[in-house]
């Protein structure tokens, strides 16, 4: 498997921006969703290439054709591993932007997170989140032509390599809270569960869309790791925040240790139709768009 080439995603969506969509969110794969608020475009940690860094090899290409993907007015990095921070995915995003383009593209990025970026061409924003969430769950906040970013509460850790970010007490890795016009949006990048934080952010904000890893797990049966949650401390992180919706990611697009990168959503199936959910969690296959609400 590890060798072979990505599987081909079919009947790719060609215009995802569309005028008659309040909200809506298109599954690239892995954590890199594009989401339409109304007039505004973003992305969450851009993932299109084959690999990430040596170990972990694409099994499903990108569902989007790179020249169908449209100027982001915001992309969210949530920390710096190999498979959330991509310099070619950040580099395709950073040709979209022409002289004469009316959107200002804004990438937005926690603390320490600089030490691994080169400078692009486009506003960049450092937020910081408290040290690594150590005595809040909310960090810093910032206005993106009309959006309001929130850094919040994630349970992983930062660096690019693994070991860095404990050598160096690298802190960068966040969650994000996303609102405009009325809307909010949940991103978790990678993150561990913790009962009463998520259930504070749950209290914090009233959040209609919540993007939650499920993988990738050895046991996707069984609770996560400190580092990563499996599908039943996802769906809980749901339940939690008391979200309209969810739509799992982080599953089903990179070769990790599991034999089969799709057992994460097997496991996660069981739980929304036990938990009889299945209006308000959306599994999406790779290049598939949810419209959730419409003008």
């Amino acid at each position: 498997m590890f060798f072979e080439a990505p599987q081909k995603v079919k009947n790719k969506i060609s215009h995802p921006v569309r005028d008659d969509v309040r909200l809506s969110a298109l599954w690239i794969g892995h954590a890199t969703v594009l989401i339409q608020m109304d007039d505004k475009i973003i992305i969450t940690d851009p993932f299109l290439s084959e690999t990430a860094g040596e170990f972990a090899r694409r099994v499903v290409e990108p569902g989007i054709e790179e020249k169908n993907i449209p100027a982001c007015d915001l992309i969210l990095l949530s920390h710096s591993h190999f498979d959330h921070l991509n310099y070619y995915s950040l580099e395709v995003l950073e040709s979209k932007i022409t002289a004469n383009s009316k959107i200002k593209t804004s990438l937005v990025f926690p603390e320490d997170m600089e030490n691994y970026l080169p400078r692009y061409n486009m506003e960049m924003i450092r937020l910081k989140n408290d040290k690594g969430y150590t005595s809040s769950i909310i960090g810093e906040s910032t206005d993106v032509n009309g959006i309001k970013v929130t850094a919040v509460y994630a349970q992983h850790w930062g660096g690019r390599y693994g070991v860095d970010g404990f050598v160096w007490g690298d802190n960068a890795f966040t969650g994000y809270v996303i609102e405009y016009n009325g809307m909010t949006v949940y991103f978790a990048g990678d993150t561990g569960y913790d009962p009463v934080k998520f259930r504070q952010l749950g209290e914090k904000f009233r959040i209609d869309l919540a993007l939650i890893p499920i993988g990738p797990c050895a046991d996707c049966r069984q609770c996560g790791t400190y580092n990563h949650v499996f599908p039943p401390d996802a769906y809980s992180i749901f339940t939690d925040l008391k979200a309209k919706w969810m739509i799992p990611v982080h599953f089903g697009t990179l070769h990790f240790a599991q034999a089969d990168p799709m057992e994460p959503v097997y496991a996660f199936r069981e739980i929304v139709r036990t938990n009889k959910a299945e209006e308000k969690v959306h599994i999406l296959n790779i290049g598939e768009q949810k419209i959730l609400i419409k003008k």
